[in-house]
């Protein structure tokens, strides 16, 4: 049986803090005869991998860990992760306004400062509840708008006016899954578990 389920629920922050990782592209490389290379970009959007330690484990700590795992199935069911690293959107621009669109979705830009090369647009899909602030021409609008904290979109109750500059300040989690269907844990001593380097990868949704 095939599972395509996301949980809305938050691996703890407690113990993901201090976890390793960050966004991996897909790039081929070949070499030509001439020495000179010809790189092929494989993904479109960038994926990304974490590598949390939870070693040593006490108590509660470890009860949470072991229940979340439990819940998730393994690697069947996705959750959000706080990157502490990378969570927060200020005045991220969505696009203008044309009297008509009432939906847009939320992206992130990252862009070199002198802006020599494209920079890189990512989508945001899950979005930290009471956390959004939508902007029209740099101010703040209180009402007229909601935002789907799971599918990272801003709808307005009435399409924005042409010309008007659309932006929202929030901040953001990323969805991920465990790469593994084991907990094989350690049990060095009494009350002590360990489970080092538990991995995660980032899923479209």
């Amino acid at each position: 049986m095939t599972i395509m389920t996301f949980h809305e629920i938050r691996f703890p922050t407690r113990i993901s803090y201090g976890a390793v990782g960050g966004p991996r592209f897909s790039t081929t490389v070949q070499i030509l005869g001439s020495g000179h290379e010809q790189r092929n970009i494989n993904w479109a959007e960038a994926r990304r991998e974490y590598s949390v330690d939870i070693s040593p484990s006490r108590g509660q700590e470890w009860e949470a860990v072991l229940s979340f795992f439990h819940a998730r199935r393994g690697r069947a069911y996705g959750f959000r992760l706080k990157d502490f690293a990378d969570f927060q959107l200020e005045q991220g621009v969505l696009g203008t306004g044309d009297g008509t669109t009432e939906s847009f979705g939320i992206v992130k830009r990252y862009q070199d400062a002198e802006g020599l090369a494209p920079g890189y647009e990512r989508r945001l899909h899950k979005i930290v509840q009471d956390t959004a602030t939508v902007y029209l021409d740099g101010t703040a609008q209180f009402g007229n708008w909601t935002v789907d904290h799971q599918t990272g979109t801003v709808q307005f109750t009435t399409a924005p006016d042409p010309g008007a500059e659309i932006a929202v300040s929030c901040e953001f989690d990323v969805p991920v899954r465990f790469d593994t269907d084991l907990m094989e844990a350690a049990i060095p001593g009494p009350d002590i578990h360990q489970w080092q380097r538990v991995r995660l990868v980032e899923i479209r949704v």
